[in-house]
């Protein structure tokens, strides 16, 4: 990366606003500070390319007359051209450590929301009634407001880029417009580690779900990452040294709602460790997929259904607590509430970096080149962490039963447990 140095006319540093973000300083005395800076998403070896192309383009606008600039912004430029470009420009010299999902998010909220609705207008001709119009097109659509709000902020980065190329002499954008601050998000509730237990400790309709929700209890996983385990991903640990016998976890994939498979949320793969009898509790579920996932839907083809896991997740809570799933739901508690209670409880007992190896937490301190890794010196240290979850009685009735006969005992079961009697 450049350094900036009082000689040069412009220099570029990382941004705070993503992995691949950086700020190019331009020495201009209109502006505030001597400096006009600008914005710009791209590799760490294709940044000074981008930077010095960027430079070039303003210094050009700059040495235009005011005559030549105005012939410039009525070139026929409609928005949609000139959102492909801004998409194609922000996903160039993607580097490996950038999270995929939010590339494609940005391109999405431009090719859903702002193409559709302005994509035949010229940019020449857009003024401020127009993305008044836009943002309440989006409040019509029901979007949430810090989706609105998204949408906007991606807009106003979109406009500006379109003024320092010389599309458009000003943005819409002006003081006029004004977009109210969305609303905080609604905290999870973790909720109460007795229920979380008696729910477990107890037949499920049906065992995928069971086995599923065990594997976050006692890990932390994502649903996503959950849903794109393998049969493989588990490696049995013979113990020595002080080390018990352990089951090691793979943590190499994640699969979205509509069953791409990427990589984890972190980027990188991580290990986790499961005691011996909970991968012995859960593997009968195992039997039930016909393909290489653990997991897998009630004719055993296709990936567990997100909706429908939260679903059954919500109504055997719901019987444990005496509420209704209603209630569940409104109280906040939710699967993900399972990752949030297993870190309170290991909060006490493991290291900051040994649980931001387990739970694969993203954020400016675990994006950096050196990522913490989970070694077998760890292994022993989770296992007795993952002892406060239940106590030795409990463990002895997960060991005493087996996982599909508890959920025989309903009348009518479930699809899974009727194909695997016949």
């Amino acid at each position: 990366m450049a350094r900036p140095r009082k000689e040069e006319s412009y220099f570029f540093t990382k941004d705070k606003r993503g992995k691949d973000a950086y700020v190019l300083s331009i020495r201009d005395e209109h502006y505030a500070y001597g400096f006009k800076r600008i914005i710009f998403h791209a590799s760490r070896n294709d940044a000074g390319i981008i930077a010095r192309e960027l430079y070039d383009n303003y210094m050009r606008t700059l040495a235009m007359t005011p005559e030549q600039k105005e012939r410039l912004s009525e070139v026929p430029v409609t928005v949609a051209q000139a959102c492909e470009i801004f998409i194609r420009r922000r996903e160039i010299g993607r580097s490996e450590t950038c999270q995929v999902h939010s590339i494609e998010q940005v391109s999405a909220r431009f090719r859903n929301h702002l193409i559709p609705y302005l994509g035949k207008k010229q940019l020449s001709s857009l003024a401020v009634e127009d993305v008044t119009a836009y943002k309440l097109n989006l409040q019509k659509k029901g979007l949430s407001d810090r989706s609105v709000h998204y949408c906007i902020d991606e807009a106003k980065e979109f406009f500006n880029y379109c003024v320092e190329v010389g599309w458009m002499q000003r943005t819409p954008f002006d003081s006029t417009f004004k977009m109210a601050r969305p609303k905080p998000r609604k905290n999870r509730i973790p909720g109460n580690i007795q229920d979380y237990r008696k729910m477990l400790l107890k037949g499920w309709k049906n065992p995928i779900n069971h086995a599923v929700a065990m594997v976050c209890f006692f890990t932390g996983m994502r649903v996503s990452e959950i849903r794109a385990l393998k049969k493989n991903d588990f490696e049995l640990y013979y113990g020595h040294e002080g080390i018990e016998d352990c089951v090691v976890l793979h943590i190499r994939h994640s699969l979205t709602n509509r069953n791409v498979e990427k990589s984890p949320k972190n980027g990188r793969e991580r290990l986790t460790v499961l005691p011996r009898w909970v991968y012995e509790f859960i593997q009968p579920v195992f039997l039930l997929s016909n393909t290489d996932l653990c997991f897998s839907n009630t004719q055993g083809r296709k990936p567990i259904s997100i909706d429908k896991n939260l679903e059954h997740f919500r109504n055997e809570l719901a019987e444990v607590m005496g509420i209704s799933p209603e209630e569940v739901q409104g109280a906040g508690i939710d699967f993900h509430s399972l990752r949030k209670m297993f870190n309170s409880m290991m909060t006490g007992t493991l290291s900051s970096d040994i649980r931001r190896g387990i739970l694969g937490w993203t954020s400016e301190n675990v994006a950096l080149e050196h990522y913490f890794q989970v070694l077998p010196i760890h292994y022993q240290k989770i296992l007795d962490a993952q002892k406060v979850l239940f106590d030795e009685e409990s463990v002895a009735w997960f060991k005493s039963h087996d996982i599909l006969d508890l959920a025989q005992k309903y009348k009518k079961p479930s699809r899974a447990m009727r194909r695997c009697s016949v």
